[in-house]
């Protein structure tokens, strides 16, 4: 799994490079964007495969299937940035799973995630990185209350294309009006290429500026969402499985064996729920 550039050539590291000139195949997004970038290193001859969103399953077993058998090294990348973050190499390693033969190796670099991170500044160590925005504005209100609201992390990062860029301002302005939020926001387009621009500001005004500045909106965008600790709700949030372990209990069903039940179905700690579960039987 090989991180391309996101912008800057000189941003692939040698040990890319290498490997991309060792590899038998090279699984890609687009054949045309990934010759470029082998044109652009003097890699010649090398046989390029599409891997896309449009990849059935059944297409990557296949192919799976094929590694295996000739024991092929295959390098696989995306358009841009590190594979599995919001594109297809993720599917892929999902497959991989069921072919414990096939060794699967990150070769790391550029990626717009981290790139944004290192200049977004923000509270904590912890991020929420959610990939493109929603779509409309309910889901968008939504996602964006539930994360003021939880305790995940006051950092969330979002990618946006550029055709849409301006409807997400707007959004954000619409949700700052009606939330008792006035979080600080980063935009950057364009990371680490020749039109690269970074844009912060906090609340409404900010946002009000952008939409009514001249900015080009062409290019790639990532920004970040950054709740201030003040601004974080700071009411208790009962846990999804806590109802579902008091349903269970109230049915009559065994503390062990509904701490098992509410385990596998939220991901919760089994001692945990069980150590819950004694208590409100207690009550």
């Amino acid at each position: 799994m090989i991180a391309t550039p996101i912008g800057n050539l000189g941003d692939l590291s040698t040990r890319a490079i290498e490997t991309l000139r060792l590899v038998d195949e090279v699984w890609c997004e687009d054949t045309r964007h990934t010759q470029a970038l082998l044109a652009a290193l003097d890699i010649k001859g090398k046989v390029l495969r599409r891997v896309d969103q449009h990849t059935s399953r059944a297409d990557l077993q296949a192919l799976l299937v094929g590694v295996r058998s000739m024991r092929q090294w295959i390098g696989v990348v995306t358009d841009a940035g590190t594979p599995g973050l919001s594109d297809p190499g993720a599917l892929l390693m999902d497959e991989a799973e069921e072919f414990p033969e096939i060794v699967c190796e990150p070769v790391p670099g550029p990626s717009a995630l981290a790139a944004m991170m290192s200049i977004a500044g923000g509270t904590g160590s912890s991020l929420y990185f959610h990939g493109f925005f929603p779509r409309t504005k309910n889901e968008s209100f939504e996602l964006l209350t539930k994360l003021k609201n939880s305790a995940l992390s006051p950092n969330c990062v979002f990618f946006e294309s550029p055709h849409r860029i301006r409807e997400t301002w707007k959004v954000l302005e619409e949700w700052c009006e009606r939330a008792p939020a006035e979080p600080r926001f980063v935009f950057a387009k364009e990371l680490t290429k020749i039109h690269e621009a970074v844009f912060r500001g906090r609340g409404i005004g900010f946002l009000k500026g952008l939409q009514d500045q001249q900015v080009d909106e062409r290019g790639e965008w990532v920004f970040s969402v950054l709740f201030s600790k003040e601004s974080l709700d700071k009411k208790a949030i009962t846990p999804e499985w806590e109802p579902a372990l008091e349903c269970l209990l109230k049915a009559g069903i065994a503390p062990k064996s509904a701490s098992l039940i509410v385990m596998e179905r939220f991901s919760v700690a089994k001692n945990l729920a069980y150590k819950w579960a004694l208590e409100f039987q207690k009550k």
